[in-house]
């Protein structure tokens, strides 16, 4: 064989290697990309959890101090009605 010909089968076994390495990242480029949507989906649905959880939160935040309040006053209406009463 020629240098030539040494050379045309050189490249052609570097072409082979190069492919394979594009094949590996290819499907390396899938996997992650897998991942990443997996990651997203995990990522929405804490979000999603999280923002539940923030308007229970809210919501049993305004509730509360109402029921309190309204506990309160009717305690003290209570107590001021026995005093009324007990007096007479």
């Amino acid at each position: 064989m020629n240098t030539r010909d040494e050379e045309i089968i050189g490249l052609k076994s570097r072409i082979n290697e190069l492919e394979k390495q594009l094949d590996n990242l290819r499907l390396s480029r899938r996997v992650l990309m897998d991942l990443l949507e997996q990651i997203e989906k995990e990522k929405n649905i804490l979000s999603s959890q999280l923002q539940k959880r923030s308007k229970d939160f809210r919501r049993r935040k305004k509730i509360s101090p109402k029921k309190a309040y309204s506990s309160d006053f009717e305690l003290y209406n209570f107590h001021d009605y026995l005093k009324n009463n007990l007096k007479k």
